[in-house]
């Protein structure tokens, strides 16, 4: 077992566990959100989806307050301005997400960046699973994620999400901003 392991090549086990991941966190979703169009969802229900969406950021806040300084410090990522705030996010959202993940500064100063996601294994497992993107929770959720993040690191970052795919558009576009006062 460990010989056929072996022969498959380490990016390839990458991209399948991340899809294997993807996938998970989608079909949890589903459970408390009806995102495959079946049934009426677990949760949100019970709450209210008001509440769940506010629970939701939360419990998103807080990975990115974990998975960016850690990122951060692990490659030594310095970030002292929009710029390097916007590179850190570009390391670490495909390792949160997978290798699918397809990223482009659009425009770039040290005190704005415009960040493009063209690609994105989350949606691209709501699609294989012929769910409905428009019921996806990502949006809110990596708003919270980075938004967190980033304050984590330094408070004068800001992180917003001005398109998003599953509510579609085109892309997901992220403004990142570094306001010193």
């Amino acid at each position: 077992m460990e010989e056929l392991l072996e022969n498959i090549p380490a990016e390839m086990r990458w991209a399948i566990t991340a899809k294997i991941l993807t996938r998970l966190s989608v079909l949890r979703i589903h459970k408390a959100r009806p995102l495959m169009g079946i049934g009426e969802g677990i949760i949100a229900p019970i709450m209210g989806w008001e509440k769940y969406d506010e629970i939701n950021a939360k419990i998103h806040g807080e990975g990115g307050r974990r998975v960016l300084p850690y990122v951060k410090e692990t490659f030594n990522i310095p970030v002292e301005d929009a710029i390097g705030a916007a590179k850190l996010y570009i390391v670490a959202v495909p390792l949160h997400r997978g290798p699918e993940t397809k990223m482009e500064i659009v425009e770039k100063s040290r005190e704005r960046v415009l960040l493009r996601c063209t690609k994105c294994p989350w949606l691209e497992r709501v699609k294989e699973l012929k769910g409905k993107p428009e019921l996806m929770v990502c949006p809110e959720g990596d708003q919270a994620w980075a938004e967190e993040g980033l304050k984590a690191i330094n408070p004068k970052l800001t992180y917003k999400l001005t398109k998003a795919m599953p509510r579609g558009d085109p892309y997901c576009e992220v403004v990142i901003e570094f306001k010193e006062e």
